[in-house]
């Protein structure tokens, strides 16, 4: 499965410390192995925000959003709550 990480990604991981950093990689590697093994990825709290997003935890405070597309995973955002959602807001 190919991931995909959108500019809204790129700008929102930036803001994050260095550890929160290393824990928002390693969820999206452990959701990734999840999808290929066909497992419901455990410890992340996947769960569906919108019609086409989901989340997984990184954390207490901190989510990944990412929404799936044939072959692809389009990791799109990561924050807090507050952040979370302004973001689904306003896309």
């Amino acid at each position: 499965m190919r991931v995909d990480y959108l500019s809204s990604y790129d700008r929102s991981f930036r803001r994050l410390n260095r550890k929160e950093q290393e824990k928002t990689i390693e969820a999206i590697d452990l959701l990734v192995e999840a999808i290929k093994g066909s497992k419901k990825p455990k410890g992340l709290g996947l769960k569906k925000v919108r019609k086409d997003y989901w989340e997984i935890r990184i954390g207490i405070s901190k989510r990944i959003i990412f929404r799936f597309e044939p072959q692809a995973l389009i990791v799109t955002f990561v924050g807090d709550h507050e952040e979370i959602k302004r973001f689904l807001g306003s896309s």
